[in-house]
């Protein structure tokens, strides 16, 4: 069957029926998988591209991932679970919640302000409220809410690699194909 030429669609199916029903889902995994792996690559690089890589976790989240497994049917998602992917990809609001501000660091101190017992409130010329230290060196900008701009990465991945996709997966459903077939 490996060195065998295929015509047309028809042939093509009696071919792939005659491979065993195991093989059929294992094939199917792994070009799905193929086609993922161009879309969460290409993803990573986008949040590198676009700066968002402070701590990397954002990057080290995207993953991949098969949702539904039949012997003749894959699907498989590409994604992050973290709480604040969703912001970076759409942009939106963020609002203070357990306080009446927002503390964005913009000094040298990090965390929450709570843990510097040497921080007080003042007001800028310009009427902005910061958080300073015993020197007066501002550590924190103080906001009710900022706007976070959407800065997409996943969607950018998928609607910018078909051609890659594609290719991979036709890659490996051919390797797929092959090995079950006995061709090397």
């Amino acid at each position: 069957m490996a060195n065998d030429v295929v015509i047309g669609e028809e042939e093509l199916i009696a071919k792939f029926r005659q491979l065993n029903t195991e093989v059929q889902g294992e094939a199917l995994v792994n070009t799905v998988g193929a086609g993922l792996t161009v879309i969460v690559n290409a993803a990573k690089t986008n949040i590198k591209e676009q700066g968002l890589i402070q701590s990397r976790t954002l990057s080290r989240s995207v993953h991949q991932e098969i949702t539904e497994r039949a012997d003749d049917h894959v699907e498989g998602t590409a994604g992050t679970d973290l709480d604040y992917a969703a912001i970076h990809e759409f942009g939106g609001t963020i609002q203070a919640k357990s306080s009446k501000y927002l503390a964005i660091p913009v000094g040298n101190y990090t965390g929450s302000p709570r843990k510097y017992g040497d921080l007080k409130v003042r007001k800028t010329a310009g009427g902005t409220l910061v958080m300073v230290d015993a020197e007066g060196i501002v550590q924190y900008v103080l906001k009710q809410s900022v706007e976070i701009p959407a800065r997409p990465y996943m969607r950018p991945a998928a609607d910018n690699n078909h051609d890659k996709v594609s290719d991979a997966m036709a890659r490996s459903w051919k390797k797929q194909i092959e090995n079950a077939a006995g061709g090397a």
